[in-house]
């Protein structure tokens, strides 16, 4: 078994969407490396101390299998009821897909903290995971998505 692993440099936005209005089979964009467009609204989440993006290649047999895991603090409640996808924003001012139109959805696992006393910050701690062929895909966003 090969593993790789891939950390984004540093997380400047994160953004969610609706994915029923992503294109179909963003992994395979992903295999040819070749950007999804991302043509859809996007709502901005604003995120408290540092977020975390990573992505893990898992490489058994003649399969691949990524695995992303975003994770960050926001004093938002975000509408776990939809379908939800996440577009990251680097450092380097490139940004990443998690999720897709098609199932395995990203599960959002989301925990509420009250921080303590001495000034931690409360909010909500959500931890998103998506396990699929391709995962952590480059995308442009169109104008009209900000």
């Amino acid at each position: 078994m090969k593993t790789s692993r891939q950390i984004l440099p540093g997380v400047k936005a994160i953004h969610w969407l609706d994915c029923r209005h992503l294109p179909r089979r963003v992994d395979l964009h992903g295999i040819c490396r070749m950007p999804v467009p991302v043509l859809t609204a996007l709502s901005a989440v604003e995120v408290f101390d540092d977020a975390e993006c990573a992505c893990v290649t898992e490489r058994e047999g003649g399969s691949f299998q990524d695995t992303a895991t975003l994770k960050f603090l926001t004093h938002e409640l975000l509408p776990i009821n939809l379908k939800l996808g996440f577009v990251v924003t680097s450092v380097e001012g490139k940004s990443y897909l998690v999720g897709s139109k098609e199932p395995p959805f990203p599960k959002v696992k989301v925990e509420q903290r009250c921080g303590l006393p001495g000034g931690d910050s409360a909010g909500y701690f959500y931890e998103i995971t998506h396990v699929c062929l391709k995962s952590l895909v480059e995308c442009h966003i169109s104008a009209d998505g900000l």
